[in-house]
């Protein structure tokens, strides 16, 4: 079960991000404007580097949903028609899936990242207004917890594709785990993601935060 759970009993991701943003320097915004507030909040203000931030925790194998299957089914009813042979290797078939398959799978997963990264974009924007804060220093940190059904690297390619015309004020896009570990090929330990991406808009200032952050979390944890 190591692969599965980590070397540790869950942290609980929200509760620990929140105690780890007051140690470097950053405030909680609902613990700065209590409710009821009048604008849908991002979580975190940092206000010596003037990055908002906003933490989304994915505790959601969203392949289980009833538009993903009707959709992958749609994929192999695809491949069935181009190859009516074909069969998985469970039932004795080769197993293996043409060349677009692999990239007409991970289409599946935009509508889901989408919903998360357009909420995300809304309250990051609504919180800078708030607190009058200007630049391109918006991030959106998302934390997988559960959803374990698309590889790290294909999870941050679909968000890229997604941010590159739209959401505009998120710069950052944070991708980590924290009960969830990974297998990095040429090494036997389990590995926690720290997985930064950026716009072409963002001050060259904002990678030395993020990876000052990323030193501070690790040391925290």
């Amino acid at each position: 079960g190591f692969w599965d759970v980590g070397p540790h009993d869950p942290i609980p991701v929200e509760e620990t991000w929140r105690e780890f943003v007051t140690t470097v320097g950053g405030q909680v915004v609902d613990e700065l404007v209590p409710e009821p507030r009048t604008f849908q909040n991002a979580d975190f203000l940092f206000p010596s580097s003037g990055v908002v931030a906003e933490l989304k925790e994915i505790e959601t194998e969203f392949h289980q949903s009833a538009t993903f299957r009707t959709g992958f089914h749609s994929l192999l009813a695809r491949v069935m028609k181009e190859d009516p042979s074909w069969r998985p290797a469970l039932l004795g078939g080769s197993g293996k899936y043409p060349r677009w398959f692999t990239r007409e799978l991970v289409r599946l997963f935009r509508p889901p990242i989408s919903r998360i990264l357009k909420k995300g974009n809304r309250q990051i924007r609504e919180t800078k207004a708030h607190f009058n804060v200007s630049g391109n220093c918006g991030m959106i940190i998302m934390v997988n917890d559960g959803f374990t059904s698309l590889e790290p690297h294909f999870v941050r390619s679909l968000a890229c594709s997604l941010l590159v015309d739209s959401y505009s004020s998120i710069d950052c896009f944070l991708y980590t785990t924290l009960n969830r570990y990974v297998e990095v090929e040429g090494s036997d330990i389990p590995r926690l993601v720290w997985f930064p991406s950026y716009s072409d808009r963002i001050p060259e200032s904002l990678v030395s935060v993020v990876n000052d952050l990323g030193r501070s979390w690790f040391q925290f944890l």
